[in-house]
């Protein structure tokens, strides 16, 4: 994803807060595969920390991505992201609050 990408998520996107992240989703409507952005900022932690929280939401994003269609997914980490993270802090935190389903709209 571009830097556009980004800000047209945060802009016509629809935002979602959960413990870890804040979730923005853009439908795209044209088709193409679902997208995923990470955003961590050197306020969360070191170089190795910022990269362990990528590595856990994108290995999340793996096994979800299908569900989500067509459209931008873009997670912000929070700053309080306790040290001892793993992935099934993740998978828990992620999708209490970001069912596909109510997330997008309906197709036909």
């Amino acid at each position: 994803m571009r830097r556009s990408d980004f800000v047209a998520s945060s802009e016509f996107g629809e935002r979602r807060t959960t413990r870890f992240f804040i979730a923005l989703f853009r439908d795209r409507n044209d088709g193409g595969p679902t997208r995923l952005g990470i955003t961590v900022t050197r306020k969360v932690g070191g170089a190795v920390r910022r990269n362990r929280i990528k590595r856990l939401a994108r290995e999340w994003f793996r096994s979800r991505s299908r569900e989500f269609g067509s459209c931008d997914l873009v997670l912000i980490a929070k700053r309080d992201l306790p040290h001892s993270l793993c992935l099934a802090d993740v998978r828990q935190d992620l999708e209490q609050r970001l069912d596909p389903r109510a997330v997008l709209p309906a197709r036909p």
